[in-house]
């Protein structure tokens, strides 16, 4: 794991009545027509983060995925018997890291994350163990009505997106983290990044402002 990162880059973008989804213009059109929510989200974000130039790996994370294009998928398959083949190809949980890879020409490895509660934990762990730059995307959709009633705090579209470095402004010290830490909630993160907190601590790792 390396001991000092650099976090330089950051974006924070929050479903609002104005806005509900980011702005994912510079995308060909005709891949914007096939894409799914999810997958404008965080393609949309990251793309605002990187440079064809750059050398790094991509690390994309979501608790819950492609569920809006899952349960269309199931509905068709009940409604008419089959599913579409691009319908299916957009419901994995790699459709946008595959996608991103594909539309910036990175062929730098890149990681898939889903580890529940603990989804954007683990996804940054992994950032931080590869040698390299990396990005880090975290994203959800908002939650489909019919899944409302199960989820504890029903939930709006989000997308997160930083570089972690080798080089850079803002150093941040990498430790050990506390074994007795709770789930790393996104709200932390953001305080984190934003500068309102100096370090945050989850059970595998701890960040400070060095």
């Amino acid at each position: 794991m390396n001991n000092k990162i650099y976090i330089d880059d950051f974006i924070i973008w929050q479903e609002s009545a104005d806005e509900k989804l980011p702005d994912f213009s510079f995308i060909p059109s005709m891949v914007r027509r096939r894409m799914s929510n999810i997958e404008k989200i965080a393609v949309g974000i990251a793309g605002k983060i990187v440079q064809e130039s750059q050398d790094y790996t991509t690390v994309f994370a979501s608790k819950f995925g492609e569920l809006g294009q899952t349960i269309q998928l199931i509905k068709q398959f009940f409604e008419e018997h089959e599913m579409s083949p691009a319908g299916f190809s957009n419901s994995v949980h790699n459709a946008a890291a595959g996608l991103f890879s594909l539309l910036t020409r990175n062929t730098n490895s890149y990681t898939s994350i889903a580890a529940g509660d603990n989804t954007l934990g683990m996804a940054i762990l992994k950032a931080l163990m590869e040698p390299r730059d990396v990005m880090v995307v975290f994203a959800a959709e908002h939650n489909p009505d019919m899944y409302a009633p199960l989820l504890d705090t029903p939930h709006n579209a989000f997308g997160l997106a930083f570089m972690l470095k080798k080089h850079g402004k803002r150093g941040i010290k990498i430790t050990k983290g506390d074994c007795n830490a709770g789930i790393l909630k996104l709200e932390t993160m953001v305080d984190f990044l934003r500068g309102r907190t100096n370090c945050v601590t989850t059970k595998s790792w701890t960040m400070q402002n060095d």
